[in-house]
């Protein structure tokens, strides 16, 4: 480009100033400028604050729960909150989930033959789910039973324990509970299709048939390999490992073949950060899965998933257990006959064609727990439990009655106990490494 001259260059100048520049219109322009910047930063404040706000409120309301059982009986009664309000109450797990939003609401709702139901949500992991529900009709549905319940996963039936129960007292056209699943092995949750299948045992068989999947990613599993021995009055158990779950921590136990008593379980198993915060046994839900009979079970606790403890320890003591020899009692369903049970004190047992009943002492306040555990016949035979039913004659003796499946059965029948309040001394405890 050539050099300007001096004479085009004031010929320049000269028409750059006949041009009109509109100076009111630049600084109202400006000004909008500067009024949107700054409506744009509030409206950013403002948001950033309500979710502030949020997750305070959330806080205080999972905090206010746990702390006030006024104001847990209140929100409870708000349709949909039950569910919730019972887990944060009984699991201190649930809270923290809340807190760091793992729950994923669903409200997903059918209503067939009168009948509607409402499936809240869901919190999954690794180990099952939780899924608040509610159902409801304009008739009286506290007893209504169910007759077939399935979770299905891209159309199969998924191999998992599943607990529940929303038998009330009192008639009642509005239930609210929860569904407790329990994997029998890790599942893959890629491009995975959920069904939760429930039918009726009313009048029409109302089946309701509710498709969900997951949004939110699934946490993994935190496991830890211990192999650490415990010994109770000279009784060996081996603590194998210890997995956590947002849903809840399994703590793996192993017997020793050799010892003189059969261990039932345990009284007080907890988790201890560096703060002495425990985290103790599951009280709603699947508490363990296995059995002592074949030497090894997984107890389930409360999670602390979402905390970063730089210490926790695992402490086990008032285990139950009983003489070998004495940890079962023996019947003939076709005599109707007790033919043994255990020197135990309280101990009354009474059988009939298929069902079995059982009394036993407890200090257990207003808590039915299981007594009578797996069965075998005479021929090595697993023998199942169609149903069990418990009983509270007095505040200190639990009554449980079991029904038997008796089709290919050989007597005797030994069936063993699952609980007793029998205590070895000692507390026992082991650091899980957590690096």
């Amino acid at each position: 480009m050539k050099q300007l001259e001096k004479h085009d260059y004031d010929i320049f100048v000269k028409e750059l100033a006949k041009i009109d520049i509109p100076h009111e219109h630049l600084e109202e322009s400006h000004r909008k400028s500067v009024i949107r910047f700054q409506k744009e930063k509030r409206n950013r404040q403002r948001i950033w604050k309500s979710i502030a706000v949020t997750c305070a409120l959330l806080l205080l309301f999972v905090t206010s729960i746990r702390v006030s059982p006024a104001f847990a009986s209140t929100i409870a009664k708000i349709p949909g909150f039950a569910p919730l309000v019972e887990m944060i109450t009984f699991d201190k797990g649930v809270k923290d989930i809340l807190h760091n939003n793992y729950y994923e609401e669903l409200g997903l709702s059918q209503t067939k033959n009168g009948v509607s139901f409402t499936l809240q949500g869901v919190i999954a992991d690794e180990t099952g789910m939780i899924l608040p529900y509610t159902f409801s009709a304009p008739f009286d549905v506290h007893d209504l039973a169910t007759k077939k319940m399935e979770l299905r996963l891209n159309g199969e039936v998924l191999p998992a324990g599943i607990s529940y129960s929303w038998y009330s007292e009192k008639e009642t056209s509005l239930i609210e509970d929860k569904f407790v699943a329990s994997f029998n092995n890790p599942i893959n949750y890629d491009n995975a299709n959920f069904e939760l299948y429930i039918q009726f045992a009313d009048e029409k068989q109302t089946e309701f048939t509710i498709p969900f999947s997951l949004k939110k990613p699934i946490a993994k599993t935190k496991s830890y390999v211990l192999n650490e021995k415990m010994s109770f009055e000279g009784q060996q158990i081996t603590i194998k490992s210890v997995s956590i779950s947002p849903l809840r921590t399994g703590v793996t136990i192993a017997l020793d073949p050799h010892n003189d008593y059969r261990i039932l379980g345990f009284d007080d198993i907890r988790l201890l950060d560096e703060k002495g915060e425990e985290w103790t046994t599951i009280n709603n839900g699947i508490t363990a899965t296995g059995d002592f009979i074949d030497g090894e079970a997984t107890f389930f606790m409360q999670s602390n998933y979402f905390r970063e403890p730089k210490k926790l320890t695992l402490s086990i003591g008032k285990v139950k257990a009983l003489p070998k020899g004495q940890d079962f009692i023996e019947v003939d369903f076709n005599q109707k006959k007790v033919l043994s049970k255990p020197p135990l004190p309280g101990l009354k047992v009474q059988v009939n064609k298929h069902m079995v009943t059982i009394n036993v002492p407890t200090s257990y306040e207003n808590k039915n727990i299981g007594l009578l555990g797996t069965a075998i016949d005479a021929n090595g035979e697993t023998v199942y439990s169609n149903s069990a039913s418990y009983h509270r004659p007095d505040e200190y003796v639990i009554e449980q009655t079991e029904t038997y499946n008796m089709k290919g059965v050989v007597n005797p029948v030994r069936i063993y106990f699952s609980h007793y309040e029998n205590f070895l001394d000692g507390t026992q405890t082991i650091d899980i490494p957590l690096k």
